[in-house]
């Protein structure tokens, strides 16, 4: 076997590989907004998260687990116990630790009383949707989760053999009778009951067949709390029993959320309902005890005592206990993938132990307010809006939700008030010129000059699939006071242009790349002349490369061009709907037709979430390139070649990475991979890998025609860091090991 794992590091070694650089999360950009300094900028954004308690860093106080429904993206945060709103730190590290099949909602709970997180999660099987496990471990120091559970099933019918949990439902996962074990409340396929889902590890003690890990559950009623919710309104009927079957009334619609308060007067456990297409929260009022649920009442507006809590427009209320007093405070988000509430979308309640009033208002942008969001689908770019000669940054947006009428389409300018060494941000605006006045939907920013008058022209794409032209009326910088043509060459894409200018086949006319709905690229070439641009619907190339970024299976792409010029080759970079970025080589003979040849699928090595878009820069002049990415949750994230915050590696000392980097690939990686240097030879090189959490890991290690050869089959799946010592030198990468 190691003869032959040898011969395959050295056939890998002698192919003609592109390794691509690690990208690193940069979190310490400094960013400010009227005046102040931007906490944590670079976190993404949220549209609607779910937030759940989780010791992250194994030191028994509980961190911030957060998952957006929009993008299904996992956000990490750190809790700093210092009982403000600032007590949870931005933590990606985390991130990586987390399934990334995770889908819809994902709430983390400890079923087995391990004392270490695990989690529960959509999941869809044959017989429909329903609910998955992952057991959370430690795995060489670090948190690790595998699948346990595939689908949560129940025993006492043949006919509904699995818990049923709607892809836009909530369940509450909880202790309902306080036996000690895990149970199950969820609405019924109609959108009208709740059932009821007993664990039975409890009632069978000392029976292995029944212990945490075997998910027995019964269905003890179909009716929790004898009530059922109104075809019509969002109310509550009560008194209504099904004795055990499964009439489940009459049929609604799905979109409930449920989370359970403990009752601090009587102990019974109530409910928290919100409900698709309404604002307010219902509280259902649970008189009967843990055993003999039942709603005697229930509130449409809650707290009565205090502001209540609504939300535009399917609210979801979680517990967190925020100031680590021991009470589970209510945190209250959107829950849909659009159409809600994407700005102030994070309620605080405070619990106040109070019996007569449970919960305070505190405020309504927990956590959102220290980052930079754009409501929904960002599309930044690196731009020198100012024309200072510094990179500014540019986002357009789908627009920040307006309740009953469209969205409010915009683009923000963040002047780069730093140096050309150390760059800085701070808002200028988030309406440039008044933009949002011509009321165009998915505003997709574009600059350059199409008119010959040395001035960048800003073209603009929208939801619709047309391109809008603005002529810079400036004379130094920019400036788009009118429009000066709708519908530029009547150019029609279909749905969701996302335009890009460059001149494509070196005529030094700027031509158009225009991305889609459908996942496909566009190319206009411009046979006009330099200072009167021409450009047809029909003079097109509407499969560009042969690139399709959509996943199959799926109807759309939403492809995000970038074209710039590497060492003289000319590289396309696509965002799309996935979360990834893909890179190719564009063959100047196939612009008009024929493949181009894929670089890399996951050229960030990251999912920043649905519809990534990215712009590329050199922002602080290193020599390594700074990679800018928007995303459906309406945020920015940005990434390096330099590791600007070691912190973003978890437990990985602080190394400086010299010229020469480390070339690591292929990457992801399964069996084994390669290191080789940039420009640069090894002689007597030293190499060490590590996990995240800075444990060293034992691995077999060759070096082959100046190449180090590095067995990975006994890695398990996950990121790693690989350092180098040679010449007095260190070299550090990150490689990412998959099964």
């Amino acid at each position: 076997m190691k003869h032959i794992l040898f011969f395959a590091f050295t056939f890998v070694a002698m192919l003609r590989l592109e390794a691509q650089s690690p990208k690193y999360k940069v979190v310490s950009l400094p960013v400010e907004k009227n005046g102040v300094k931007v906490r944590e900028p670079w976190t993404g954004g949220m549209d609607s998260p779910q937030f759940s308690g989780c010791d992250l860093n194994n030191d028994g106080i509980k961190d911030l687990f957060v998952f957006d429904r929009v993008g299904n993206k996992v956000i990490t945060y750190l809790s700093n116990a210092d009982g403000t709103d600032t007590m949870f730190s931005y933590a990606p590290q985390y991130e990586e630790v987390f399934p990334q099949s995770l889908s819809n909602w994902a709430l983390i709970r400890d079923y087995n009383h391990d004392g270490l997180p695990d989690i529960f999660t959509y999941t869809t099987s044959a017989s429909g949707p329903g609910i998955r496990v992952f057991k959370g471990s430690i795995l060489n120091g670090n948190l690790h989760f595998d699948l346990v559970c595939p689908l949560i099933q129940y025993l006492d019918t043949p006919f509904h053999p699995y818990v049923f949990a709607n892809t836009a439902d909530i369940p509450a996962i909880t202790d309902v009778n306080g036996d000690g074990d895990l149970d199950v409340l969820t609405y019924n396929q109609f959108g009208s009951t709740i059932g009821y889902f007993e664990n039975q590890a409890a009632e069978n003690p000392g029976n292995s067949h029944y212990d945490l890990d075997s998910f027995k559950y019964v269905m003890v009623t179909s009716c929790w709390g004898n009530i059922t919710q109104n075809f019509s309104s969002n109310s509550i009927t009560l008194n209504v029993s099904c004795k055990g079957g499964e009439n489940g009334g009459s049929e609604r619609h799905s979109g409930n959320s449920l989370y359970d308060i403990v009752d601090p007067v009587y102990n019974d456990i109530d409910l928290l309902n919100g409900n698709i297409g309404y604002n307010n929260v219902l509280l259902l009022r649970n008189c009967g005890g843990r055993i003999n649920a039942n709603v005697c009442s229930w509130d449409s507006i809650y707290p009565t005592c205090d502001v209540p809590m609504l939300i535009p427009s399917y609210p979801a209320a979680y517990g967190i206990d925020v100031n680590h007093d021991g009470l589970n405070d209510v945190l209250l988000s959107p829950n849909v993938t659009t159409a809600g509430r994407n700005v102030k979308n994070v309620t605080y309640y405070k619990n106040t132990g109070d019996t007569s009033c449970w919960y305070n208002y505190q405020n309504d942008s927990f956590i959102v307010h220290h980052m930079l969001d754009f409501g929904s689908d960002s599309k930044a770019l690196f731009y020198d809006y100012d024309g200072d000669g510094l990179k500014d940054i540019i986002v357009g947006n789908y627009g920040y939700f307006r309740p009953f009428i469209a969205y409010l389409s915009t683009i923000a300018f963040y002047r780069n008030t730093g140096t050309a060494t150390q760059p800085q941000f701070t808002e200028v605006t988030t309406d440039v010129d008044n933009l949002s006045a011509q009321n165009l939907v998915a505003f997709n920013p574009a600059f350059g000059d199409m008119d010959g008058d040395g001035h960048n022209d800003l073209i603009a794409g929208d939801l619709y699939g047309y391109l809008y032209f603005f002529k810079n009326a400036a004379t130094n910088g920019s400036s788009f006071p009118v429009m000066t043509t709708s519908q530029y060459f009547g150019i029609n894409i279909g749905l969701y242009a996302a335009p890009f200018i460059y001149d494509v086949n070196g005529d030094s006319l700027n031509d158009l790349i225009v991305g889609r709905q459908d996942g496909k690229l566009s190319y206009y070439w411009n046979f006009g002349t330099k200072t009167s641009p021409l450009f047809s619907p029909d003079s097109v190339n509407s499969n560009f490369g042969n690139i399709n970024v959509t996943l199959s299976g799926f109807n759309y792409g939403y492809s995000q061009p970038y074209l710039m010029d590497s060492a003289g080759q000319l590289k396309l970079f696509v965002g799309s709907l996935r979360g990834s970025v893909f890179e190719y080589i564009v063959d100047p003979a196939k612009l008009r037709g024929g493949s181009f040849t894929l670089i890399d699928s996951n050229f960030l090595q990251h999912s920043v979430g649905t519809k990534a878009t990215i712009s590329i820069a050199d922002i602080n002049n290193d020599g390594k390139l700074e990679y800018l990415a928007g995303n459906s949750r309406g945020g920015l994230m940005l990434y390096s070649d330099s590791l600007w915050d070691p912190s973003t590696l978890l437990g990985i000392e602080n190394i400086a990475v010299p010229k020469g980097e480390l070339l690591i690939y292929p990457n992801p990686a399964r069996d084994y991979f390669v290191c080789a240097l940039q420009d640069n030879e090894f002689e007597n090189p030293k190499t060490e890998v590590f996990n995240i959490v800075g444990e060293k890991m034992r691995v077999e290690i060759n070096l082959s025609e100046n190449k180090i050869l590095i067995a990975a089959n006994d890695l398990p799946s996950g990121f790693y860091v690989v350092k180098v010592s040679d010449k007095q030198k260190i070299y550090t990468g990150k490689i990412l090991i998959e099964r």
